[in-house]
């Protein structure tokens, strides 16, 4: 039977994740070779940490990784917080109260298997790319917790073999940084807030980077704008929000064409 990566254990940081690697990558903690089977997803607990490589194209001849990880829990939506994300367990639906109550067979699902009183899962991932013997691949942490247990669960501070890693500096890159470039977390614009008849020339967007519907439909505009700026910011345009666009309101058509549309429906400029 697998065992978890660690026990009792909570990651508070990245850091603290990064710490949890390395230990696995100097053999100090143990990796997840394989899927968990029935009875080691039964034993997910608060504090319980899974460490496991993602399979690598080349799979069919090594053997090694996993290509997806699953638990047999119903999560919901994902949240982000410190390039960390956060899935809260599912409530059972009534359907499921039914099948656990009922006596004349065996429950299957693992959420009843742990018991109905108690509180429901976190489960919070992270992932970073790192070299190794065998190339670049990319290591997946699965920590397991509750709200209730947070406080009681120690931390790598409290472990000797853990408190002592010293990792060296930039040799596990989060995934997340890596596929959004230099933010892990992309701007989020609120519809609410944008005004979207007010002038461009108030917008945050620097006026001679920022491309709306009006200049691209514009050929005057697009043949006018002659801007001073460095061939970097030509080759990366700040673009406006996509909910500032969806908000402008449409040009009028030219008189002829809207005469012309009008025609079709029996009506008449």
């Amino acid at each position: 039977m697998q065992t978890p990566t660690c026990t009792m254990l909570r990651v508070r940081t990245p850091s603290d994740a990064h710490v949890i690697f390395h230990a696995v990558s100097l053999g100090l903690l143990p990796i997840v070779a394989r899927r968990l089977d029935t009875e080691e997803r039964r034993a997910i607990s608060s504090g319980c940490v899974f460490v496991w490589e993602e399979r690598g194209s080349n799979a069919e001849s090594t053997g090694l990784g996993i290509e997806r990880w699953t638990d047999s829990i119903r999560w919901g939506p994902s949240r982000v917080k410190d390039e960390f994300l956060f899935y809260h367990e599912k409530e059972p639906d009534a359907a499921d109260l039914d099948l656990a109550s009922d006596s004349s067979g065996p429950v299957i699902s693992q959420h009843y298997s742990r018991g109905f009183y108690r509180e429901n899962l976190i489960k919070q991932t992270y992932s970073v790319f790192v070299e190794t013997a065998r190339g670049r691949r990319k290591w997946h942490l699965i920590a397991y917790f509750t709200q209730e247990s947070l406080e009681f669960l120690h931390t790598i501070d409290d472990i000797s073999g853990l408190s002592s890693i010293h990792v060296p500096p930039g040799k596990y890159k989060s995934a997340r940084s890596a596929k959004n470039g230099k933010s892990s977390v992309s701007p989020v614009y609120e519809p609410s807030i944008i005004n979207p008849f007010r002038d461009v020339s108030h917008s945050p967007y620097p006026r001679h980077q920022l491309i709306t519907a009006q200049t691209y439909y514009n050929p005057a505009v697009l043949e006018n704008r002659r801007p001073s700026v460095s061939s970097v910011e030509r080759r990366n345009p700040v673009l406006a929000p996509l909910a500032y666009l969806e908000h402008i309101p449409p040009l009028r058509r030219h008189p002829l064409d809207e005469e012309a549309l009008m025609s079709f429906t029996g009506f008449h400029v």
